[in-house]
């Protein structure tokens, strides 16, 4: 266990405290030399006062929420208003002065939710596994298909016909969204064809995802949410092995970049994104907006169009959206 604070006689008092409940104490005296122990040795739990001189106990936080996602926090401070001002992702916060009781409590909470938080993540790496596991007999299953004289695109359309249907319809409606934004743009013949192909193809990924978080009645935890983005790269994959939609591939992988270059998975910004992708990220955004989903219901038109709005340009291109607006207005 690390104990982290500025004050020495309370780095002592904890140590013991740590000691009788036979574990084993290291300790710092600031962000520096926890960063430092933390890189050197592993710990299962940090209990970090928040107040320390230069970086403060928040800062240190998020390092071990990026960096060492699998130890558990407990904050402290002798502010109780920093209550509400902690991080979400923390086991406990501690108010001096401590009570031995209430320390065993937080050690308690703390270890419990390392617990868990080891659990999360080797589920999750199974989960991955999975996910390129699967993408490895989707790319075999296209290309012996291919290798018979079948067409790579029908083959794979009608693989995810079969599998994940519900996604299947879902893209359907994105290509038509895409095709009219693309002629209300001005795109050419050839391009807006590869537009509405990458379109219809743009959540193909989602045939590697299990069902498990695919399906998920409720909302997505951290590591359902990391291996449900995983969808765009398994897509990616997907599409680069083979011959006839490959040229769809960087579409794909960008359709959930946002135009301010806080999307993923490559933070692309602005007309670094191809336009395509730009185009289908506004056509799912309104469509997955206006569809009931498992946890939630939908949005009418005119709600939708107003998320859209509120996300230009952070999320959208405002040019792309004022061209949907049009197209919605219209109709």
């Amino acid at each position: 266990m690390l104990i982290v604070d500025d004050e020495e006689p309370i780095r002592e008092l904890l140590a013991r405290w740590v000691q009788s409940l036979n574990l084993r104490p290291s300790i710092a005296a600031n962000a520096d030399e926890a960063v430092a122990a933390l890189n050197a040795h592993h710990y299962d739990l940090a209990i970090i006062d928040i107040m320390m001189p230069g970086k403060n106990g928040l800062w240190l936080a998020d390092e071990l929420r990026r960096n060492h996602p699998d130890v558990a926090v407990v904050l402290s401070t002798g502010n109780a208003a920093m209550i509400d001002n902690t991080p979400p992702r923390i086991a406990d916060l501690l108010i001096k002065p401590y009570k031995r009781e209430r320390f065993v409590l937080a050690v308690d909470r703390g270890r419990e939710w390392r617990r868990q938080a080891v659990e999360e993540l080797e589920r999750q790496a199974q989960l991955q596994a999975e996910v390129q596991s699967r993408v490895a007999d989707i790319v075999d299953e296209v290309g012996r298909a291919r290798r018979d004289g079948h067409d790579e695109f029908d083959v794979l359309w009608q693989i995810a016909v079969a599998r994940i249907p519900e996604v299947v319809e879902h893209c359907e409606r994105v290509e038509r969204y895409t095709a009219s934004i693309a002629r209300e743009l001005d795109v050419d013949q050839w391009s807006t064809d590869l537009f509405v192909r990458a379109a219809r193809l743009h959540d193909i990924g989602k045939l590697a995802i299990p069902e498990s978080v695919l399906t998920k009645p409720s909302p997505l935890t951290r590591g359902e949410v990391s291996i449900m983005r995983a969808h765009v790269e398994a897509g990616v994959a997907i599409l680069s092995a083979t011959s006839i939609v490959s040229a769809t591939a960087p579409i794909v992988r960008a359709s959930h970049e946002w135009f301010n270059g806080q999307g993923y998975p490559s933070g692309l910004a602005g007309t670094a994104i191809p336009l395509a992708s730009r185009i289908i990220s506004v056509a799912d955004a309104y469509d997955a907006m206006t569809q009931d989903r498992r946890y939630r219901t939908r949005l009418d038109s005119v709600e939708a169009v107003s998320e859209l709005l509120r996300g230009a340009p952070t999320q959208f291109d405002p040019d792309v959206v004022v061209a949907f607006l049009n197209i919605v207005n219209r109709h």
